[in-house]
């Protein structure tokens, strides 16, 4: 007689266990996983977005503001929550208005849309803006000029250091980083915990 081959009941019970065990540890770490991902990838962005605008200033000879934006082709009433977009645009009447057509080659000197970054579909992922000499004030665009130098929308010279902060289910911070943006332009990754505001 022949015998059939194949697992038993028991042996089929343990894999399942096994299989529960891995599944349970493994989700949760896979979500911490996911969610550093995304905070080092909106960081980029947003550096990429403020470098983007500087070259582009310059390039020009002109005028051109990142501000936060909920539409893609206007700036928003500023809040300072960066997380629901932002867009980078020539502003030739350096009134911080995007007229929100998009360049092309011959609209040189007329206010048009060069970047557009929808809103963040993480929401526990926030973006805020503050100026660096006085973390109360909300910064909601920054200007850069011909000489590449960010501006504030009274014209003054601007300093500001963005926070992009991770949270988990109950709202508090689990992991954050800042993009600093000096007087002179330049911008970089900052993990001091003094530079950094989180909900």
């Amino acid at each position: 007689m022949k015998k059939n081959a194949g697992f038993t009941l028991v042996e089929l019970l343990i894999t399942i266990v096994i299989i529960g065990v891995l599944l349970t540890v493994g989700i949760p770490a896979l979500k911490t996983f996911m969610q550093g991902n995304q905070l080092v990838a909106s960081t980029n962005e947003l550096i990429a977005a403020f470098n983007v605008a500087r070259s582009e200033a310059i390039k020009r000879n002109g005028s051109v503001t990142v501000c936060e934006s909920t539409n893609g082709t206007t700036c928003s009433v500023g809040t300072g929550d960066w997380q629901d977009g932002w867009i980078v645009f020539v502003d030739s009447g350096v009134n911080q208005t995007s007229s929100g057509a998009i360049c092309a080659d011959g609209n040189v000197g007329s206010s048009c849309l060069l970047r557009s970054h929808s809103a963040f579909t993480d929401n526990q992922l926030t973006v805020s803006g503050v100026d660096s000499a006085n973390t109360s004030t909300v910064i909601n665009s920054v200007t850069f000029n011909a000489r590449g130098l960010p501006k504030s929308s009274a014209g003054g010279a601007q300093s500001s250091h963005f926070s992009v902060c991770s949270l988990d289910d109950t709202g508090s911070t689990k992991d954050s980083r800042a993009v600093v943006l000096g007087l002179t332009g330049r911008v970089r990754v900052s993990d001091n915990a003094a530079v950094i505001t989180c909900p």
